[in-house]
């Protein structure tokens, strides 16, 4: 991972949710009573949208940084 390198992290994250919710299915065929669906509700369901928004920010400002990196380089030589 280089200076700016944002996408690493990212996948990083990407992949804990998708693991997370994989091991929250398996849990949830053996634990379905009103304090698993409470921990749903209260812990797994607000990840998702949370996640895929923190992504799309960090992919957002990777874009402004790469691009003032860019800039930065385009113009140090000058």
């Amino acid at each position: 991972m280089h200076v700016g390198d944002l996408s690493s992290g990212a996948s990083k994250m990407a992949l804990a949710l998708k693991q997370l919710l994989l091991k929250w299915e398996l849990a949830h065929e053996t634990w379905h009573d009103h304090t698993s669906k409470a921990f749903h509700r209260e812990h797994i369901e607000p990840l998702t949208p949370d996640v895929k928004e923190t992504l799309e920010s960090v992919g957002r400002f990777a874009e402004v940084l790469s691009r003032a990196i860019r800039d930065a380089s385009d113009t140090g030589g000058s």
